[in-house]
């Protein structure tokens, strides 16, 4: 009985996990040539920011370890190494979609 509990919640779980709307790479990419172009390479294939030390988008992308969470997290959170502005919730996924979209 446990077994088919188990396999059910999976089930569930699973199924909720792809429900969850992943964001517009395009939006992203349109938020980030408004708003992150002045510290960051954001374009696909661009790997000089324009703010010394700052990583390119491409270089966040391809970090193993960036997953979709990880990013929620960062954009949620404060830095002292960034302005400090905060993404609309609604614009957070959109750009969270083309930052992965960037991973080689």
């Amino acid at each position: 009985m446990r077994q088919i509990i188990a396999g059910v919640l999976l089930v569930v779980m699973t199924s909720a996990a792809s429900a969850v709307e992943l964001g517009d790479p395009d939006r992203g990419l349109a938020y980030a040539r408004d708003y992150c172009t002045e510290c960051h390479a954001v374009e696909r294939g661009d790997y000089e920011s324009p703010f010394f030390g700052t990583p390119p988008f491409s270089e966040i992308a391809n970090v193993p370890a960036m997953s979709e969470l990880a990013l929620i997290s960062f954009f949620q959170t404060p830095h002292p190494t960034m302005p400090n502005f905060i993404i609309p919730s609604d614009t957070i996924r959109d750009l969270i979609a083309y930052i992965r979209s960037l991973r080689n």
